[in-house]
C-alpha cells in the first residue's frame, strides 16, 4: 500500500464518521416525539389533579391477619398515610392473604441436619371499592429471605422471625408500587 492510498483512507474516515453522526442525529429526531406515557408516579406535573395517586392511597384500608400479615399491613399503612393507623375516609379495602413456607437449603457437616433455611412468603391481595364492593385489582407478590440455624433455640426463632420480617417489607413495598401504578393508570 502506498503513502497516497493510506492518506486517501484517512481522509475518507472523518467524512464517513461525520455522515454517520448526521444520520444518527436525524434519525433520533424522528423518534417518539409526543410521548406522554412517562410521568412521575408520586410527583406533580403542571396539570391539575396529578397528585391523585397519593390521595387515593390515603383512602385505602388494609385488612391482613397473622403476625406476618400484620407486619405487611403496618408497612403499607405507614407508606400510605404515615402510620396514623386509619385512613380519613375509607374508599378502598385491601385484603391481604399470606402463605409462608420454610425450606431447608443447606445441611450441617457430619450431622445431616439443616444448617440454613429459606423463608418463602407468598401473598395474594385484592383491592375492593367499598361503595360498590367491586374488585378493582387482584395480584400476588412473593419474597424470600434466608437465615442460618445455630445451636441456640431462641436464636433460631429470632432468625426465622427476622427473615419473615425482611420478606414482609419487600412484599409491602411491592404491593405499594402495584397499587400506585394502578391508581396512576385508572385516573
Amino acid at each position: 500500500m502506498s503513502l497516497r492510498d493510506t492518506q486517501a483512507k484517512t481522509m475518507r474516515r472523518p467524512a464517513l464518521l461525520l455522515a454517520v453522526g448526521l444520520a444518527a442525529g436525524l434519525l433520533s429526531g424522528l423518534g417518539p416525539t409526543g410521548c406522554t406515557t412517562v410521568q412521575p408516579l408520586y410527583g406533580s406535573l403542571a396539570t391539575p389533579g396529578h397528585n391523585q395517586v397519593v390521595e387515593q392511597l390515603r383512602h385505602v384500608d388494609v385488612n391482613a391477619g397473622g403476625r406476618v400479615g400484620q407486619h405487611i399491613r403496618n408497612e403499607l399503612v405507614f407508606g400510605f398515610y404515615g402510620g396514623d393507623g386509619v385512613p380519613d375516609k375509607v374508599a378502598y379495602r385491601l385484603n391481604v392473604q399470606v402463605a409462608d413456607n420454610s425450606i431447608p437449603v443447606d445441611t450441617a457437616r457430619y450431622s445431616d441436619l439443616p444448617a440454613a433455611y429459606l423463608q418463602q412468603l407468598s401473598v395474594s391481595f385484592t383491592l375492593v371499592d367499598t361503595k360498590t364492593q367491586k374488585t378493582l385489582l387482584t395480584g400476588t407478590s412473593f419474597a424470600n429471605a434466608a437465615y442460618d440455624i445455630s445451636t441456640q433455640r431462641f436464636a433460631n426463632i429470632r432468625a426465622a422471625r427476622d427473615a419473615e420480617d425482611r420478606a414482609a417489607v419487600v412484599i409491602a413495598n411491592d404491593i405499594h408500587v402495584k397499587l400506585a401504578a394502578f391508581f396512576s393508570k385508572s385516573h
